[in-house]
């Protein structure tokens, strides 16, 4: 027995049932901040990307100021590229537009790989074989080019020889001749296929009619890159966007499928070529 006056220990542990409230009030508290970290950490990746589109532009301005106003080439064959060592590279290398935009971006494809899509740059960079990590990086930049409606796409429908005489000057070649500079785009977040996966990133994307609906009619992120022509809408249904201005913005989906976005021709949406 315990002398007399001596005070009982008053110090006891949780309860189970204490206990099982502190967790739920833990996991009702992380249910309300997760969402808020997602949103913000998107938010995040989107302003890097658009911050990245501003200087792709800026850099897509100082090219046509170099060459007589004419306008990036989207994807076409026979001008000339260098790799960071000056040396040549040759086809398809060349005929995308990355390595012919380095030397405007201060010889750095960080300014064209954005977020997650870093990672994939530094891989390349560390390939043992130097050839394809320079091919590789010419793949996949977080924004492809709208090549087919401004700068050309040799793949598609090369701006010369018949297809001007059918469907005219479709294809924007000179910056001053845009009628549309803050609408027309030049670049959009893109996505694209590399070993067995999809990865945030390709060199060109295609619009959503040519001489007809290409498109699949709604976005859904399962289906294959292609669905939608490469573009890649990835925050909140949302894709960057890079202006024949200079100015970059987001673009919601139905945007996106507007033609007067894509063609400085484009009266309405659903707008496609026809011949003359």
């Amino acid at each position: 027995m315990g002398s007399i006056g001596e005070r009982p220990d008053r110090r006891r542990g949780f309860t189970l049932l204490e206990l099982l409230v502190v967790v739920a009030i833990i996991a009702v508290l992380a249910g309300l901040l997760l969402p808020a970290f997602g949103r913000a950490k998107m938010q995040a990746k989107k302003a890097n990307e658009i911050n990245s589109a501003r200087q792709l532009m800026l850099a897509w301005q100082l090219y046509a100021n170099d060459h007589s106003d004419r306008v990036l080439p989207g994807y076409r064959y026979g001008y000339p590229a260098r790799d960071l060592s000056g040396n040549e590279v040759g086809h398809p290398i060349n005929a995308r537009y990355p390595w012919r935009l380095a030397p405007y971006l201060g010889n750095s494809f960080g300014v064209i790989y954005a977020n997650e899509n870093r990672t994939l740059l530094e891989q390349f960079q560390r390939m043992p074989d130097r050839h394809l990590g320079i091919y590789a990086a010419s793949v996949f930049p977080s924004l492809g080019v709208n090549g087919v409606f401004v700068g050309g796409d040799d793949l598609e429908l090369p701006p010369e020889g018949k297809a001007r005489e059918q469907f005219s000057e479709f294809c924007l070649l000179k910056v001053a001749q845009a009628h549309r500079p803050s609408e027309l785009m030049a670049f959009v977040s893109a996505r694209g296929p590399f070993e067995s996966k999809i990865v945030d990133g390709f060199y060109k994307v295609t619009p959503p009619y040519l001489m007809a609906r290409r498109w699949a009619v709604d976005w859904n992120p399962l289906d294959g890159p292609e669905a939608w022509g490469n573009v890649h809408p990835r925050f909140g249904n949302r894709a960057v966007s890079a202006q024949v201005d200079g100015h970059a913005e987001t673009l919601r989906t139905g945007d996106l499928q507007d033609m007067r976005r894509w063609s400085d021709l484009a009266d309405r949406p659903d707008w496609a070529l026809t011949r003359k």
